[in-house]
C-alpha cells in the first residue's frame, strides 16, 4: 500500500486486506532470511491504537509466515491471495502413500486477528475421501495434530500436517467422516478403491478454470510439446563447468608468491 491515503478511501483500504504491498527491511544486520522471519512474527504487537498499524504490522507477520514456508516444503504448494492475504491457495501433489498421484486443492484461511486467534482453517476444494476431513465442507479437523494453536505454531508446521495426513492415514484419527474411519479399520480394500476413486477425479480436475477471479491462484495447463520440449530439455541438461577464468590483470610472478614480482608488461 503506497502513497497517501486521502479520507474519504481510508475506512474502506482499512477493510480491505490487500496483497504485500510492504517490503522487508532491506539491511537485517546479516541475519539469514529464516532467522528474520521468525523475528519479525515473535515480535510483540506495539502499543498503538491505529487501525492502519495494525494492518501493517499484521501483513509483515503474515508475509513472515509465507517466506518460512518457503523454506523447504517439498510437494506442496501455497500463495496469498493478491486480494485477500488472509486466504491462501494451495496444491497437494501426493507423492507416496495411498493418496499417491493426486492432486488436491485446497484453501488455507487465516483469522481476522492473525496471528492470533486460534488454527488457521484448511479446506479442501478437491473432494478427498479420507477419515480427517469433513465429506461436505472439506474442512479439515486440525484438531488432531493442533489441539492447541499456540502462538510458537508455524503455518508450515499446518502445511507439513496436510502433507501427513495424506501420506498416512492413521486408524487412531479423531474422525469426521464417520465412513471413512469405519472403512479404514474394517475393510480396508473398499476404502483403498474410494480413495482411487478421488485420485482419480483429482487428476480430471487439474485443468479446471479458476473457481475465483484471483491472479494468484495456481492454474495449471496441459503439456505441449512444441512449446515445453524445449524447456523441458535444458532443465534436465546438466550445465557444463566454466573452465575457472583468472579475473583481473595479475601482477605475481609465477612460481612466487610475493606481491607485484611480475614485471610490468610493456
Amino acid at each position: 500500500m503506497s502513497g497517501i491515503k486521502n479520507d474519504a478511501n481510508k475506512n474502506d483500504n482499512l477493510k480491505r486486506q490487500g496483497s504485500f504491498r510492504k517490503l522487508l527491511p532491506l539491511n537485517t544486520n546479516g541475519d539469514s532470511q529464516l532467522s528474520m522471519s521468525v523475528k519479525m512474527i515473535d515480535r510483540p504487537i506495539a502499543s498503538q491504537t491505529s487501525k492502519e498499524y495494525t494492518v501493517y504490522l499484521q501483513e509483515y507477520n503474515i508475509l513472515s509466515e509465507y517466506m518460512l514456508c518457503s523454506q523447504d516444503l517439498k510437494g506442496i504448494y501455497v500463495i496469498p491471495s493478491a486480494q485477500n492475504s488472509l486466504i491462501w491457495f494451495g496444491v497437494q501433489f501426493v507423492r507416496q502413500g495411498i493418496y499417491q498421484g493426486g492432486i488436491f486443492r485446497f484453501n488455507i484461511t487465516l483469522p481476522q486477528n492473525f496471528p492470533d486467534g486460534g488454527c488457521p482453517k484448511v479446506t479442501f476444494q478437491t473432494p478427498i475421501f479420507h477419515p480427517l476431513i469433513e465429506p461436505e465442507s472439506g474442512e479439515l479437523n486440525t484438531s488432531w495434530e493442533f489441539p492447541e494453536w499456540r502462538k510458537s505454531n508455524r503455518i508450515w508446521q499446518l502445511i507439513q500436517f496436510i502433507t501427513k495426513i495424506l501420506t498416512k492415514v492413521d486408524i487412531k484419527m479423531n474422525s469426521v467422516n464417520h465412513e471413512a474411519s469405519n472403512l479404514l479399520e474394517n475393510n480396508f480394500e473398499i476404502f483403498r478403491d474410494r480413495v482411487k476413486k478421488c485420485v482419480s477425479e483429482s487428476l480430471n480436475k487439474v485443468y479446471n478454470a479458476p473457481t475465483v477471479d484471483d491472479p494468484h491462484y495456481i492454474t495449471f495447463s496441459p503439456y505441449v510439446e512444441e512449446i515445453h520440449n524445449s524447456i523441458k530439455k535444458e532443465i534436465l541438461q546438466p550445465k557444463e563447468e566454466e573452465e575457472s577464468k583468472a579475473l583481473g590483470l595479475s601482477w605475481v610472478q609465477p612460481g612466487s608468491l610475493q606481491p607485484f614480482s611480475k614485471p610490468d608488461a610493456r
